[in-house]
């Protein structure tokens, strides 16, 4: 079969990367290679990676595709990506299509160095993902991503490399998962949903003034913050408003905008239902990688948003039921959605992009 000749190819490639002495790196000199990759490393050309015949996944790639292309077989490539606080682990794979069937050409990666067989596209790429995700330890909040990219141009450097990606089709891979938020229907969504912080650097006071308001109790009572206890409401500047955020939110208080599981309805009670008069609900899907990229910060909340209670993850919202979501609302409460679990995300820019929003009907 061609795809078992051209592995026997690839079996003469070594993984790592040549000095200038035709030395492999990783097995040379181990340290360098982990702490100076980035320095050192550019793309190779496949005759270049057969001479050298050691290079890594970027590399062997790109021999790949060649060698397939030259017996006419058509591929797909791919790249896979963690963005983590700690480090940017990645990967790149080569995929075809054969007799309905869909295949996995892997040599780099030597815990799955083969030939895997998927029924569709979307398998296949989902369980490499899930593979990638598995071996490498990131941050709870990190996020996956995958590309298909077309051949980029060789003696690329390693941040070269990982720019090119980010110009490459990201593919839609993952399982919707809605949140919801109100917003006074008279609101001017042209750019989307703004944070306080975004209505202060733009200088919109009036806005901001009206969408604080409901904090300033808050501030100088129940929050218990030294600095701001017992003072007038009337006394705090806007400076001050934000920095009471902060210190009660964490460092994205300012920044965080709020959204519900589940769309309210009329049947909670008054509150709600004059409510949803004056409001819209639109819905995000912070599952889609597209609002993940633009995501700097997701918090999912204490369990009726009291810090003394558990922390809750985004499986807990992926299980509960809507009857379970609303079932410890209080319409006769002050804080009417003290009894509602939400999450709290920080985007870039401050804003959610209203490209992200759908306006819904009240269900």
């Amino acid at each position: 079969m061609i795809e078992q000749e051209i592995m026997q190819i690839m079996d003469t490639i070594a993984y790592g990367f040549p000095d200038k002495k035709g030395a492999n790196i990783l097995e040379e000199n181990p340290e360098k290679y982990e702490d100076a990759f980035r320095d050192f490393y550019y793309l190779q050309t496949p005759e270049e990676l057969l001479q050298s015949k050691c290079g890594v996944c970027f590399c062997q790639v790109e021999l790949e595709r060649k060698l397939f292309l030259e017996k006419e077989l058509q591929v797909k490539t791919y790249f896979i990506c963690t963005y983590d606080k700690e480090n940017l682990p990645s990967h790149t794979f080569l995929t075809y299509e054969s007799h309905g069937k869909f295949y996995w050409f892997e040599h780099s990666w030597g815990e799955y160095r083969g030939i895997h067989e998927y029924d569709t596209l979307k398998e296949l790429l989902l369980d490499v993902k899930k593979k990638f995700i598995n071996s490498h330890e990131a941050s709870r909040d990190a996020y996956t991503f995958v590309y298909e990219y077309q051949k980029p141009p060789f003696h690329i450097n390693c941040d070269g490399f990982y720019a090119y990606m980010e110009t490459q089709k990201l593919m839609k891979l993952n399982e919707p998962l809605y949140f919801y938020h109100i917003i006074d229907k008279t609101a001017d969504m042209k750019k989307g949903i703004l944070s306080l912080q975004y209505m202060y650097d733009h200088k919109l006071y009036r806005l901001f003034d009206e969408s604080t308001e409901k904090y300033l109790e808050r501030i100088v009572g129940a929050w218990n913050i030294p600095k701001y206890k017992g003072l007038p409401t009337n006394s705090l500047s806007r400076e001050e408003v934000l920095d009471a955020l902060v210190r009660f939110r964490g460092d994205y208080g300012t920044r965080y905008l709020y959204f519900f599981r589940y769309p309210l309805y009329k049947e909670l009670g008054r509150k709600i239902k004059d409510l949803l008069e004056v409001k819209d609900i639109y819905r995000i899907n912070i599952q889609d990688e597209e609002v993940q990229k633009q995501i700097v910060d997701i918090f999912y909340g204490y369990e009726e948003n009291d810090s003394d209670n558990k922390e809750l993850t985004k499986e807990y919202y992926e299980q509960v039921s809507r009857e379970e979501y609303f079932s410890k609302y209080d319409d006769s409460l002050a804080m009417n959605f003290s009894k509602l679990n939400h999450i709290a995300v920080a985007f870039l820019n401050d804003f959610c992009p209203i490209e992200f929003l759908e306006k819904v009907v009240e269900e």
